[in-house]
C-alpha cells in the first residue's frame, strides 16, 4: 500500500538526494538495501544515511513506497522530464519575485555561464511572444 504525499511535490533537492533519485530514475524501482548498494556504498556512506535519505524524498512526494518484506521498494513519482518542469515552473515564480534587478543578474551570469542555454531562452522567449 502506497502511503500519501504531498499534494505537489518538493523540487528542493541536496546532493544526496540528487544521487539517490538519479538512481531510482536510471532503474525504476530499488529496495532499501539496493539503494545502498548503488549510491552508499560507492560513496562510503552508511547504510542508515541512504534509509534517511529515502525517507527523506518520500515525504517530499519525489519517490513511491511499499511495503517489500523487511524492507520497502521505491520509485520516482515524477519522470525527469516532470521534475524539471516542475523545478522551471518554481524557479519562474522565484524569478518573478526578485524583480528588475534579480532579472538582471540572472541573466547575466546564465550567459556568462553557458551562452547556448541563453540562445535558447531567447528563442522561445520569442516563441510565446508570437
Amino acid at each position: 500500500m502506497n502511503e500519501a504525499q504531498p499534494a505537489v511535490p518538493s523540487t528542493s533537492l541536496g546532493e544526496l538526494e540528487s544521487f539517490v533519485l538519479s538512481a531510482l530514475w536510471g532503474k525504476g524501482e530499488l529496495s532499501t538495501p539496493d539503494v545502498f548498494t548503488e549510491v552508499g556504498v560507492p560513496r562510503g556512506l552508511a547504510y542508515t544515511t541512504i534509509l534517511t535519505v529515502l525517507q527523506r524524498l518520500h515525504r517530499k512526494g519525489l519517490v513511491n513506497r511499499k511495503a517489500s518484506g523487511k524492507s520497502h521498494l521505491y520509485s520516482p513519482a515524477l519522470t525527469r522530464e516532470q521534475f524539471s518542469e516542475r523545478r522551471g515552473e518554481v524557479l519562474a515564480a522565484a524569478m518573478v519575485k526578485l524583480g528588475s534587478a534579480g532579472l538582471s543578474a540572472f541573466l547575466s551570469e546564465a550567459d556568462r555561464l553557458d551562452p547556448e542555454f541563453m540562445a535558447q531562452l531567447r528563442a522561445q522567449l520569442e516563441e510565446h511572444r508570437t
